[in-house]
């Protein structure tokens, strides 16, 4: 399904870039803390300051990245249609007018 731009108010449109900030966020802290079990086995010396580095690289180049193109591409709509869809927004946390126009 398509959905029209046109059909979003500019309050709209601010909430919902809102609402697509919230779930990026909240997808990031979810990755960061696989990241941060890695900083507790350098801690613990489980593994070396190089694999750490690595590590990190991986983080940033792979997941911190795919999540950073998906919430910033411009694709407001959608991307807050997928929020909500996978439960990382829920739809109590969004109006009843938007949450039935991106339907």
């Amino acid at each position: 399904m398509s959905i029209n731009k046109e059909h979003f108010t500019k309050s709209e449109r601010k909430e919902l870039r809102r609402l697509v900030g919230v779930a990026y966020e909240r997808e990031l802290a979810k990755a960061l803390e696989a990241l941060e079990e890695s900083f507790r086995q350098w801690r613990k010396n489980k593994i070396n300051t190089f694999e750490l580095s690595d590590i990190i690289h991986k983080f940033h180049n792979g997941v911190a990245r795919d999540l950073w193109s998906f919430y910033e591409a411009g694709h407001t709509e959608l991307s807050a249609r997928h929020a909500i869809t996978e439960g990382i927004i829920l739809e109590t946390e969004v109006s009843p007018v938007i949450l039935e126009k991106l339907k």
